[in-house]
């Protein structure tokens, strides 16, 4: 072998020796890459877990005090409130009574008949009767009439069949009413609105056909979300606006969005001064 060949030979086998380094330090750069994505999706999935379980468990400890209180206020100041009107009524047939003592008394005992009628609708809203045997369209249905009989703000409920209400076991039913709830009491308490709808309803997902969620979509005619804010905020000027504004938990919006978390559904608000609110919850049914 002549010298010209062997310095070729000595070439070709260190360009290969190139190649074979580059492609080590690729393979070496991608693996590296692989597993600080892994590791790090993991640590994701964990985080996310945590979370999860920490929303899961203030959902918990909050319903558990919703019941207690609901407990509390049945055996103690609804009782107190009948024993009242016990007394005023078999006062009311004392003869010993004049004229004006009588109208005083009828006065008392129409007050605490609304205030019976109060307690009993605030122990409704705290723990929704039959949770587990109700249907969610008759919990919506009650919680609208219950906005009827108690607000001034005309609350109407439309419903549509579906075979798929039947596969809402009863912690979907519990987040599902909650949520609506919340968004209720919000345009009771900040629209100024004057009527409040609750729609249900099947849905076609129209970037998966094959995905069908359950709607449930409560609009109302007031405000908006940022004039109700604004409201909210000039009604306490005594406290941090800017606290009160970034933390947004006098509308409920972060409870609400940590309930669709754990539905696993999408929650949307779309609000303004001219339209008022409309919030959407999509609750995918496989």
């Amino acid at each position: 072998m002549n010298p010209s060949e062997t310095n070729l030979a000595v070439f070709q086998f260190i360009e290969l020796l190139s190649i074979i380094s580059f492609l080590c330090i690729t393979f070496v750069l991608f693996l590296l890459s692989y597993i600080k994505n892994k590791d790090k999706n993991r640590s994701l999935e964990e985080q996310n877990k945590k979370e999860r379980l920490v929303t899961e468990t203030i959902t918990q400890v909050q319903e558990n005090e919703r019941s207690r209180i609901s407990r509390d206020l049945h055996d103690t100041v609804t009782q107190d409130i009948r024993t009242a009107l016990l007394y005023t009524h078999k006062l009311n047939e004392s003869k010993n009574l004049s004229e004006e003592q009588k109208n005083l008394l009828q006065k008392i005992q129409k007050i605490e008949e609304e205030n019976l009628k109060n307690i009993r609708n605030i122990i409704r809203n705290l723990t929704p009767n039959e949770i587990e045997s109700a249907s969610i369209t008759q919990l919506l249905s009650e919680l609208c009439e219950n906005t009827n009989e108690s607000t001034e703000i005309k609350c109407k409920f439309y419903a549509e069949t579906s075979e798929l209400l039947s596969k809402i076991n009863t912690e979907q039913k519990l987040h599902i009413f909650r949520i609506v709830q919340e968004s209720i009491n919000n345009a009771i308490k900040y629209s100024k609105a004057s009527e409040i709808s609750v729609i249900m309803r099947e849905e076609n997902d129209s970037a998966n056909q094959d995905q069908t969620s359950l709607l449930f979509m409560i609009s109302d005619d007031g405000i908006g979300i940022a004039e109700k804010t604004k409201v909210y905020v000039e009604e306490n000027e005594d406290k941090d606006s800017e606290d009160i504004l970034s933390e947004n938990t006098h509308l409920g919006i972060k409870g609400m969005k940590s309930r669709a978390a754990l539905l696993g559904a999408k929650l949307e608000i779309k609000s303004d001064k001219e339209t008022g609110t409309q919030i959407k919850l999509f609750l995918p049914m496989q």
